[in-house]
Order: C-alpha cells, then sequence, then structure tokens
C-alpha cells in the first residue's frame, strides 16, 4: 500500500541490493535501465528516474522521463525498485534521483521516521511540510490535481451480506473476515492493521501478506480473503464489482501526485517540466490511463506517451 510501500518486495530489502537497482527491475520494456539522451538537450546530467513496484506509480514515472526526455534531459530508468523502505533509501543515497510520490504517505513516511506527528490537513500544507522536513538532498515540486490513494475494499457478497459502505461498519464484523494487503501493512499506520485498530478499532481475523493487484484482486473473487487494500486508480475495483468502502474517519487524507526529486537535479528546466506535468495530471486522467495498463494490457510506456502526445510534451 501507500502508505507501506508497500509492494511485492519483502520489507528485507539489502542494502546490497540497493547497491544494484539494475537488477531490481522488470525484463520488459517498460522497465528497461537504457538511457536516453535527446540531441541538442539543455542538461548535461543524467536524471535515474526510479519508481514502485506497482503499475501505476511505473506509469507515472514513465511520463516523468518522457516529458523530459522531451525537453532534452538525459534520462535512465530503475524502474519496479521495490516498497517504499526501499526506494526511499535509494533516493536518499543517490542512486536515483527522481520518482512519483503520493504526498499523505511520503510525509507519513518521514514523519514517522523524526518521530513526529502529521498534522497537515490538505495538499498545499502537506507539500510544505515535505519541503521543511525531507532531507536536504530531496525536495518535492508541485503535486498535481491527480490522487491516488490507498482504499480498502471488500468483496461484493461481503459487502452485501453486512451491508458495508464505510470502514467504521466494519467494526462488529472485522473479527470474522481475513484482510489482504502487501506485507507491511501489518505495521502501517495510519493506513495498516495498527492503524485500522487506532483509528477504527478493527481487528481482523486474519491478516494474509499479498502482493498487490491481482492477487489480492484475485483472493477477494474467490472469497479467500474478504477485504483488501488496493489503490483507487486501480480498474480492478470496478471490473469486479469490489466496494470501496469510504474512508469516514479520515485515516488517509488527501493523497496528491507529486514529484520527489534530488535538489541537485532539480534545475530550471526539470522543475519546469515536471511541474508543468504535474498541472495536466488529474485523477480521471490517470485512472483512465489505468484501465489501458490494467484491463488492455497496454505497456505503460506506450500509455504515458500517448498521454506526453496528447498534453503538448513532444
Amino acid at each position: 500500500m501507500k502508505q507501506g510501500w508497500k509492494h511485492s518486495i519483502a520489507v528485507g530489502f539489502t542494502a546490497m541490493a540497493l547497491f544494484g537497482l539494475a537488477a531490481c527491475g522488470s525484463d520488459d520494456e517498460s522497465s528497461s535501465s537504457d538511457t536516453t539522451a535527446v540531441a541538442g538537450g539543455s542538461s548535461s546530467e543524467t536524471v535515474i528516474v526510479g519508481s514502485a513496484n506497482f503499475p501505476g506509480n511505473v506509469l507515472l514515472a514513465e511520463i516523468y522521463a518522457g516529458a523530459l526526455e522531451s525537453k532534452g534531459v538525459a534520462v535512465e530508468r530503475q524502474l519496479n525498485i521495490g516498497n517504499r523502505e526501499a526506494y526511499f533509501a535509494a533516493i536518499k543515497g543517490g542512486e536515483i534521483q527522481l520518482l512519483p510520490e503520493y504526498s499523505n504517505a511520503i510525509l507519513s513516511f518521514v514523519t514517522k521516521q523524526a518521530g513526529g506527528t502529521v498534522t497537515a490537513t490538505n495538499v498545499e500544507e502537506q507539500v510544505a511540510a515535505l519541503r521543511e522536513q525531507l532531507p536536504d538532498n530531496l525536495t518535492v515540486l508541485d503535486a498535481s490535481a491527480a490522487e491516488d490513494k490507498d482504499v480498502l475494499v471488500c468483496n461484493k457478497e461481503t459487502a452485501e451480506e453486512f451491508s458495508l459502505e464505510k470502514i467504521s461498519d466494519l467494526s462488529d464484523v472485522a473479527k470474522d473476515l481475513v484482510i489482504g494487503a502487501p506485507p507491511e501493512f501489518a505495521e502501517r499506520d495510519p493506513f495498516g492493521i495498527p492503524g485500522l485498530k487506532r483509528i477504527y478499532g478493527l481487528e481482523f481475523k486474519e491478516f494474509r501478506p499479498l502482493e498487490i493487484g491481482p492477487p489480492i484482486a484475485d483472493a477477494l473473487a474467490s472469497n479467500a480473503i474478504q477485504c483488501g487494500n488496493l489503490f483507487s486508480a486501480m480498474s480492478i475495483i470496478t471490473k469486479n464489482g469490489f466496494v470501496a468502502l469510504e474512508d469516514d474517519k479520515v485515516a488517509v487524507p488527501n493523497e496528491a501526485v507529486v514529484p520527489l526529486i534530488a535538489t541537485d537535479s532539480a534545475t530550471d528546466d526539470v522543475t519546469a517540466t515536471l511541474n508543468d506535468v504535474s498541472s495536466k495530471l488529474d485523477t480521471e486522467g490517470l485512472k483512465a490511463m489505468m484501465v489501458k495498463v490494467e484491463q488492455d494490457k497496454t505497456p505503460e510506456a506506450d500509455v504515458a506517451a500517448e498521454w506526453l502526445a496528447a498534453n503538448g510534451f513532444t
């Protein structure tokens, strides 16, 4: 999940692996590590663009990379790195310079590392807090209007049997239900087992660690789990008739897509380009792109290229 980050790599991702990020990507073209320098480029420095290992984040990373390439910036891709613990260590340590993040999730992560409590209540406050709390070698640029939030979904049968519409409706029945989510969900607060217990008083019958995306969707469809953690932009929610429960006590505040970047790489040209991308990204557009990725099986790089062309990045 975004709050934990999340995805199908174990929390025990080793330090040695972080020094060999080229081995962390998948074998398809969208996750390649090739470097592209455009003739007449405006930057002599290569920006290494990374991503978490789930399709929505890979798609956004491809958009960032393609936008920079269109402006003459040399780009290298190191995609599908892993969960937040892994890729944050990589960008903090300089192995990558740029990746797509989510305003509340990354703020919760860095605030927890510092032993603090998140007080930001909207995207503007989240961005301001991030610029104060991130390490000196990192910053965030303009946030977009696009949101892709952690959501708790239940399969249709469970939702109908217990009349589930919002997370607080689980208070009397969670003890009889199995929940599936990435392994780090077991330790995440606010959106994880500890957070759901603290905020909503929920204690589930069993927690089953599963990779986010199709593995959770398949488990929900077969009723091996009754509820699970997915992302709001995932088309598999509506395709399978899952019920996304309203977060009525706001365990997950605003979750805007925002570029996390090394300060040394945030040149005027790079910053202007990525801010332009953010100004054109919105939630409905992101959901439409995810249908192409998840349902039509179009590679993330191709969907990104189509969006870039349609939005003037040529």
